[in-house]
């Protein structure tokens, strides 16, 4: 026979932790059925109160990051993940945004998984041609000596004229080992001012 009893656990202490666990699953519920874009997908018929209830989005947070989705499919596509400290299940926010068909991340200005990531996309925007060395360096197969052995003298050249760094610096960038101080995007500023 199934229980959600604990081998040993008494009446008196099933019956707090069931009230605990209930008293969690609706300020859970509560503060999904709050939130806005929640409530704009009840309006709109997307979503129903007895799914929210059921099933309450929340947030699990990290020290580098936060998820948002249901509990059970969002602890465990962030099961692997590497973000610190955590997880801690947190209820929604009223302001809270979110994709209501996935699970949406929202990285801190700390998260070192999404440096790296950025640092990357923009040393493939700088690199124009040479974009592929990117991936290649970042390859866990490819060691630091590999890499130098095999980069072509017009590559080497490319990272220093283009980034101005040694090969064995871009090496240990694409890795996310060290951040550079690389270029802004460059920004399209309005050509009117709107104030008339």
């Amino acid at each position: 026979m199934r229980t959600l009893r604990f081998a040993g656990e008494t009446d008196a202490e099933f019956r707090t932790r069931a009230e605990r666990a209930g008293r969690i699953a609706r300020v859970l519920a509560d503060a999904c059925l709050e939130n806005r874009l929640v409530q704009r997908l009840i309006a709109e018929g997307r979503q129903t109160i007895s799914d929210c209830v059921r099933n309450p989005t929340v947030r699990v947070e990290f020290e580098q990051a936060i998820a948002i989705g249901g509990v059970g499919e969002t602890l465990t596509a962030t099961k692997n993940k590497h973000w610190g400290s955590g997880p801690w299940i947190m209820p929604l926010e009223a302001e809270d945004e979110f994709f209501p068909d996935r699970i949406t991340y929202l990285y801190r200005p700390n998260c070192l998984y999404n440096r790296r990531f950025e640092q990357r996309m923009r040393l493939k925007e700088l690199l124009g041609r040479h974009r592929p060395l990117v991936e290649y360096a970042k390859n866990r197969y490819i060691t630091k000596a590999i890499f130098l052995h095999r980069i072509t003298e017009e590559q080497t050249a490319a990272i220093r004229r283009i980034l101005g760094i040694m090969p064995g610096e871009f090496w240990r960038a694409c890795k996310g080992k060290t951040f550079l101080d690389l270029p802004k995007r460059a920004v399209q500023l309005l050509l009117f001012d709107d104030e008339q």
